[in-house]
């Protein structure tokens, strides 16, 4: 029987077949833009089924009704071809199924077990891991890429995979030596770009986050269009966090909105930057409105629960009242059928944040600090990254703070101080809440740090 590169036994596999695979494991893993060319060989395929279901995973990974629609005739070409298919690709043939029906729970099960009998499938692991990020769950994300280094200790994309999964299980120092040490294979790879941002950002490292991801810009050019414009959009937290929000509304103009406005990542990437710039209290202009002539063909989606909070705040946003409306009663609806292992993060988290987001964005901020406070404490299990979800907390934190709940304001302010004690903002506030409960030398304490901060970031600053 045919082997691919990994080693890894395949059905009915000629030459061309394996060299299609393995061309899409290294494209997949390096974020390359030429995987529209591995679909193509997929539907010339006719004996080996490992092509079409990797094809319809690629399509199933754009979280689209019409890539759902691709999977299934994928699928079906793929079972017509299974015949004689050994365990692995049956429990691929498995969790394609599983994906195609919204059963993400089975299909992380399935993926976290691949991972420890197949743990040289590097395609498995990388779509576990995708499960569950999707699923908000870290240690199941960081579990799947310790069982890949373990296998193979050598390769770089790995060596990411599994920095990623310690960052989001808040294991910084180990993340970010990973990261840097795939970095040292080859400086290219743009998932350990992202992974030491994650880490850089976690600790506030905010001239050095820039800095760095600067350095590394010039290799994103053969990146698709996810991983280039979100290596940029993590540019441009650090740029906000800096008080450059000039040149992160460049950011988004250049480099984050416009190179596929139709795919759900790039979408993403726009709307969390535009609410960041808001928070700050950058004028966006008319951009919402752009973003959101691409977000209404997703109001009844609902494939993950964090994409639905997002596409739904840039509704709102750009005043798109009816189709907010149309959105929160779908998404009310999904919480209701949803299935058991799913039902409390629709219900008691996208549910409330939902409409607190859409209460936020029409200035009804104390609505908006009530429902957004009721659900946090399950907004994690909703999907993103540690990073994107703290959009949510920065909201609720600015109702909060616009309905005069010093106290809760006071709480959130200084919890973030203390993670990240290098930004200028956040200090600002704490003197503002400070202010406003009449701890006056609290306040000019705070007021001078974040006044130093920003001078020496203003130092630092290239010219």
């Amino acid at each position: 029987m045919a082997r691919d590169g990994q080693g890894l036994e395949v059905s009915n596999a000629s030459a061309e077949a394996i060299a299609s695979l393995d061309f899409l494991r290294d494209e997949w893993l390096a974020f390359g833009n030429r995987l529209a060319d591995f679909v193509t060989a997929a539907d010339r395929e006719a004996h080996c089924a490992m092509l079409p279901l990797m094809a319809a995973c690629l399509v199933l990974s754009m979280n689209s009704n019409e890539g759902r629609d691709a999977a299934r005739r994928h699928l079906a070409r793929a079972k017509d071809m299974a015949a004689g298919a050994n365990p692995r690709e049956q429990a691929w043939l498995a969790s394609v199924e599983a994906w195609i029906a919204g059963d993400t729970d089975r299909c992380l099960a399935l993926h976290d077990d691949m991972a420890t009998r197949w743990p040289r499938d590097l395609l498995a692991g990388k779509i576990g891991q995708l499960h569950a990020f999707n699923c908000g769950d870290a240690e199941a994300l960081m579990r799947i890429g310790e069982r890949l280094f373990a296998a193979n200790p050598d390769n770089r994309y790995v060596h990411a995979m599994y920095a990623f999964g310690l960052e989001e299980c808040h294991r910084l120092d180990e993340a970010e030596t990973l990261a840097r040490r795939a970095l040292a294979i080859d400086r290219r790879d743009p998932w350990a770009h992202h992974a030491v941002a994650h880490c850089l950002e976690a600790r506030g490292r905010l001239l050095e986050g820039a800095a760095f991801l600067e350095s590394m810009a010039d290799t994103w050019e053969s990146c698709n269009s996810f991983m280039y414009t979100h290596n940029w959009w993590h540019l441009a937290l650090f740029l906000i966090d800096l008080d450059r929000t000039d040149e992160a509304l460049g950011l988004f103009d250049k480099r984050v909105w416009g190179v596929w406005k139709e795919f759900c990542e790039d979408q993403i990437n726009a709307i969390s930057l535009l609410a960041r710039l808001e928070l700050r209290g950058v004028d966006v202009g008319e951009r919402w409105t752009d973003v959101a002539h691409y977000l209404k063909p997703r109001l009844h989606e609902h494939l993950v629960p964090y994409l639905d909070l997002q596409y739904l705040y840039g509704l709102a946003r750009a005043g798109e009242h009816s189709a907010v409306t149309e959105m929160l009663a779908s998404l009310e609806d999904r919480a209701e059928t949803a299935k058991p292992f799913e039902r409390e993060v629709w219900a008691d988290g996208v549910v409330p944040a939902a409409h607190g987001l859409a209460a936020y964005a029409k200035a009804d901020h104390a609505e908006a600090a009530r429902l957004l406070g009721q659900a946090m404490p399950y907004l994690q299990k909703i999907g993103g990254s540690i990073a994107q979800r703290a959009l949510f907390g920065a909201i609720h934190l600015d109702a909060l703070m616009q309905s005069g709940w010093n106290d809760a304001a006071l709480a959130l302010l200084q919890a973030d101080d203390r993670e990240r004690p290098t930004v200028p903002w956040t200090k600002r506030m704490l003197g503002v809440v400070y202010r406003r409960v009449g701890r006056m030398e609290q306040a000019l304490a705070t007021e001078y740090q974040a006044e130093q901060l920003a001078r020496q970031y203003a130092r630092g600053r290239p010219t």
